[in-house]
């Protein structure tokens, strides 16, 4: 068993006008929803907003503002590209339309990069640093594909002498 589809990813915003309106206007997507409030789910109590936008099949992407959270206690040894947010599009035009969408506002990408001739993907940062990478997925993962991956894991973990999971 194994989850549905995406419901939402959820990221911390030091602007929530700027993040908004960069979701809205750039990638074109529809603010839908907002919780507010000062209890969270860990029992703590924190001042926070937390706002929905929502992508064409219904899955979201979501920012809590929080009062008192500054930008460097956010700050983590993992590399920047490392944690990303990846956005499906329908098609290699598509893809074309959205590396001129994105120079048409300014905003500074890689790509389109080749990802074993299966993806090809737009790599930049929406302004809270968080790497958004937006993807066209040329065919169909075979289960061909899924015994290369099995490989790649197994290899990977017997180099490092970690448990593979596959």
């Amino acid at each position: 068993m194994r989850p549905l589809s995406l419901n939402h990813v959820a990221y911390v915003t030091w602007n929530t006008a700027e993040t908004v309106r960069f979701y809205t206007q750039v990638l074109g997507m529809k603010l839908r929803g907002h919780a507010s409030g000062t209890k969270v789910s860990t029992g703590e109590t924190s001042r926070f907003l937390h706002t929905f936008l929502e992508m064409e099949d219904g899955s979201h992407i979501a920012f809590f503002e929080i009062d008192g959270v500054g930008r460097e206690s956010h700050q983590t040894p993992v590399p920047q590209w490392a944690r990303h947010i990846a956005l499906n599009v329908e098609s290699q035009k598509t893809l074309d339309q959205w590396e001129q969408r994105l120079r048409e506002h300014g905003v500074e990408y890689v790509g389109p990069l080749d990802h074993e001739g299966t993806w090809k993907s737009i790599y930049f940062f929406d302004p809270n640093g968080i790497r958004l990478e937006l993807t066209y997925q040329s065919r169909e993962l075979t289960d061909d594909d899924e015994a290369k991956a099995a490989k790649a894991v197994s290899e990977w973990a017997r180099e490092r002498n970690q448990t593979a999971a596959v």
